[in-house]
């Protein structure tokens, strides 16, 4: 099972953390050679490879992958024509927003995440609700504050415009004609105009508008999984001091940063969840962040997991190419206990300091009140007309100095991976570089 083989990991990796020698007064870069070992596992170079997708066939097929990204940026897979999945996951703000609140037909509950790394995840959403990237795709199409747009809309849009790449993927469509004289404004969820157009489709248009549906977010996976990260100045350090490099490695770090890493996996702890390659354990945990509606809180994964048993999209749906014996994670879903309550996904913390604000809903504008929640924090706030149980409390205060903040949040710093401005994959559908796409956006927003 991964779930066993993730905490196996992060088990290894608590043990490992007892190596890290002190800092060294005379030179903070003197590591020994377990202590290099140790920090290798959180190189970019030990990704592992793309895990496999048993419920979308074709999601390390090129050609699916070009035409995901086509629909990433088609703004006509929108209500009003105007919001794209790009407008929440920009490739100049490492395909996040800059928002607390992304703004797209409305605003969203929560913010929007980095899509980078996504691809390694089990889980999607803050709230893990879905269990791969092709139905996570699909959940903000018929969102009415998001894509605003119906299952019928996205179908015909991907049969009026793209027919000849989606079946040399997919296969021969039949009665292309008949599926595009239906309603447009039909699915099964949305408006009730919609959900009544959809009852007045036979069943087999039913299949066919879903099937196709559930494609468009197969394709847009192929996609995504395509997005991939240079290392960081961590990265070089680190593979340059395992090289026995020391002196070169001296000029891809600072001190400050050579302290905070140390922090970083020794008395901060932070390794304990952001560990790894991508910084994240990909767990569920309960931070005591501020809540950021005391009307309506936001139960997290305790409704995620709610949510994921009831989705029409997972790997066990009939939509998914997988057989029930590979959708592990849906076989052995965790469903109960306290320690679901408001407990958010691990972010990863590659380009965490170009990915501000932070927390599901932005409440910390910069890392120094992230670091000063942690170093002092507050337990959850409870509400027993709300919460099911009180919440249970996953971290413990740091305690750190204000010289430790500041290098834990200098040592940050080195996990930015450079704008890859020159990748197919990070562009939009005009051929603009990511850095073209960002002059346009401040020379828009000056006017």
């Amino acid at each position: 099972m991964k779930i066993c083989v993730r905490w196996l990991v992060i088990a290894l990796l608590g043990t490992l953390l007892l190596s890290v020698v002190p800092l060294h007064a005379q030179d903070p870069y003197r590591f020994t050679e377990a202590d290099l070992k140790f920090l290798k596992q959180f190189s970019l170079s030990r990704l592992p490879e793309l895990p496999k997708s048993p419920g979308n066939v074709i999601a390390d097929d090129l050609a699916a992958a070009k035409l995901g990204q086509q629909l990433f940026f088609d703004k006509r897979l929108s209500g009003n024509g105007q919001v794209s999945c790009a407008t929440c996951h920009q490739p100049e703000r490492y395909f996040t927003d800059g928002k607390a609140l992304s703004v797209a037909l409305g605003t969203t509950r929560r913010s929007a995440p980095s899509l980078l790394g996504a691809a390694w995840s089990p889980w999607l959403f803050w709230d893990g609700r879905k269990d791969s990237l092709w139905s996570q795709a699909l959940g903000p199409l018929e969102n009415p504050v998001e894509h605003g747009t119906t299952r019928n809309a996205v179908a015909q849009n991907m049969l009026r415009s793209y027919l000849p790449d989606y079946e040399a993927i997919f296969g021969k469509v039949n009665n292309v004609s008949e599926l595009l004289s239906l309603p447009e404004d039909a699915s099964p969820i949305g408006s009730q105009t919609a959900q009544n157009n959809w009852l007045t489709m036979t069943a087999a248009q039913k299949e066919q508008m879903s099937q196709i549906f559930a494609n468009s977010g197969k394709l847009l996976m192929a996609y995504q999984r395509r997005l991939m990260m240079t290392p960081a100045p961590f990265d070089q350090f680190v593979e340059l001091l395992n090289e026995g490099k020391t002196q070169e490695a001296k000029t891809k770090i600072t001190e400050s940063q050579v302290r905070g890493l140390r922090l970083f996996v020794g008395k901060a702890n932070c390794a304990s969840c952001h560990n790894g390659p991508l910084f994240t354990n990909f767990e569920f945990h309960n931070v005591g962040a501020p809540e950021s509606n005391l009307v309506k809180v936001d139960l997290g994964r305790y409704e995620g997991v709610k949510a994921l048993v009831k989705d029409e999209f997972t790997c066990l749906s009939k939509w998914s190419d997988a057989p029930k014996e590979s959708c592990e994670e849906m076989l052995f879903l965790k469903t109960k206990g306290k320690e679901l309550i408001g407990a958010f996904k691990t972010p990863t913390l590659r380009n965490i300091v170009h990915t501000a604000p932070y927390m599901q809903t932005g409440q910390f504008a910069d890392l120094k009140q992230v670091m000063q929640h942690y170093n002092v924090p507050t337990p959850p706030y409870y509400d027993r007309s709300q919460h099911p149980e009180r919440p249970h409390f996953d971290i413990l205060p740091l305690l750190l100095t204000e010289q430790e903040i500041d290098d834990v949040i200098a040592f940050l710093g080195s996990l930015t991976s450079p704008i890859k401005d020159t990748d197919e994959w990070w562009r939009d559908p005009n051929n603009l570089s990511t850095k073209e796409v960002a002059q346009k956006n401040n020379k828009n927003q000056t006017h």
